[in-house]
């Protein structure tokens, strides 16, 4: 077991990120003992259990539930041919309100067992074709506000679905799928948003909806991969409610006369530009609105000479969070303690992924933050 860098622990465990008045306060550490990475997603509060996978390379992903102290309680490969797994792409994961495990495959809806034994399959209809190296989070809501109808969202939040349409500028941004009269419908369409007129064909394959989920009130939360403006949008009239601008410090296509590809920087296939990445609505309503920075071609080219696989969407570095209280925008762009953001918790506390940038470590470090 590799020893931690003295120096950077202890600036790390002073971080104080303060941008008009907001600080992270870190509550709580727990680390992972597994030498491949991991990845959590979800949060079973009645167990405190997490939900997430082990990366284990080329064998694959082992979906896993681990305690709240990192313990591994039960791991599995569920893509396969055997039994108890699943053949086609395992694309989206969650936990159930009793604690189950939902899997949303390419093709199907799977419900599994805290042992993560399959014990339901249920055909989900879609237009997309998604197939994903990595499981994303999935999202539920209750159909008309009635608890145990499901609604699942298929798209994966920030993950694009429409590279292929002929049109994309045409499409819905949601997709939902409900098992109990197994009907999928569509809404939010793209032509809504306020940047609508400025969108260019040639961006559907990074364009991509955003959203996260108020299920207490009902409410999806949703912007766009390219967007200045969150919409606020009632679940059961399906209808817009609110908008709330955004104000980036760094995300130059949006300020461009057209948001093209022609006007993002790049090197060759890879994207230099900024994108929203997360949305957090805690449970004062205050929302919380994760965006990646845009990298200079220069600076990029010092980084992947230090770095052959360096991209910024990587980097925790480039990360910022934007802060809505009341509808308006609080202050400039916070930066985050160093790591990435895997989650919100119940209690409005943030997980945060820690990584060490001294030291590749032979495990897997987590800090539960709270924002004042």
């Amino acid at each position: 077991m590799k020893n931690f860098i003295p120096i950077a622990l202890a600036l790390f465990l002073c971080f104080s990120s303060s941008f008009a008045q907001t600080t992270f306060s870190k509550i709580a550490e727990f680390k992972i003992d597994l030498l491949n990475p991991v990845k959590i997603l979800d949060y079973y509060p009645a167990k405190k259990q997490y939900l997430g996978y082990i990366n284990e390379g080329s064998k694959g992903n082992k979906i896993a539930l681990f305690s709240e102290n990192g313990k591994v309680l039960v791991s599995e490969k569920l893509q396969g041919e055997g039994p108890n797994q699943i053949v086609e792409s395992i694309n989206q994961i969650a936990f159930a309100e009793d604690g189950a495990i939902w899997v949303h495959s390419s093709h199907n809806l799977y419900r599994y067992d805290q042992n993560l034994k399959k014990t339901k399959k249920i055909p989900f209809r879609t237009k997309y074709t998604v197939s994903l190296y990595s499981p994303k989070k999935l999202t539920y809501f209750y159909e008309n506000g009635v608890k145990g109808d499901n609604s699942f969202i298929s798209q994966p939040s920030g993950y694009s679905t429409f590279f292929g349409f002929t049109d994309f500028l045409k499409e819905n941004l949601i997709e939902v799928f409900n098992p109990k009269n197994e009907k999928t419908y569509n809404f939010v369409p793209v032509s809504g948003r306020s940047n609508f007129s400025k969108l260019d064909p040639s961006i559907q394959s990074i364009y991509a909806p955003v959203y996260s989920l108020d299920k207490s009130r009902g409410k999806l939360y949703l912007t766009t991969t390219l967007d200045d403006e969150i919409s606020i949008i009632d679940l059961r009239s399906k209808k817009k409610t609110e908008a709330l601008k955004i104000r980036h410090e760094n995300f130059p296509v949006l300020k461009s006369s057209r948001i093209s590809l022609n006007n993002i920087a790049s090197k060759g296939p890879i994207n230099l530009g900024a994108k929203n990445d997360n949305i957090y609505v805690l449970s004062d309503g205050t929302v919380l609105l994760e965006y990646i920075r845009a990298i200079s071609p220069e600076i990029y080219e010092q980084k992947i000479a230090e770095n052959r696989n360096y991209h910024h969407f990587g980097d925790p570095s480039y990360r910022r969070l934007i802060l809505i209280r009341n509808g308006k925008q609080v202050g400039e762009d916070i930066q985050l303690p160093y790591g990435e953001i895997a989650m919100l918790l119940p209690d409005d506390t943030l997980l945060i992924k820690l990584l060490n940038p001294e030291e590749e470590e032979d495990f897997t470090r987590y800090g539960i933050f709270r924002l004042k």
